[in-house]
């Protein structure tokens, strides 16, 4: 017999990504935003080109972003710019 075939499925979970964001001309007043999705985990490229876009396009700056993952009971805190630089 020659070698085996392995096949990996990756399943996609339920995420619910919190923003937190000021507008540049009103620093002092935060905004929440939340989006839910399904995406596959841990990589989540889906939120990762949610957040990209954000970035590019939205003038809008992120101080927060909170990611749960529907199967768990974690809340994935990340920094804004550490992550997607």
């Amino acid at each position: 017999m020659g070698g085996s075939n392995i096949i990996i499925l990756r399943k996609k979970e339920l995420i619910l990504v919190g923003v937190i964001y000021y507008i540049p001309d009103y620093t002092n007043l935060l905004n929440e935003f939340y989006w839910q999705c399904e995406d596959i985990v841990p990589d989540m490229p889906r939120v990762h080109k949610f957040l990209n876009f954000w970035k590019d396009n939205i003038e809008a700056v992120i101080k927060e972003v909170k990611v749960s993952v529907s199967n768990t009971n974690q809340i994935i805190k990340a920094d804004f710019y550490r992550r997607l630089n």
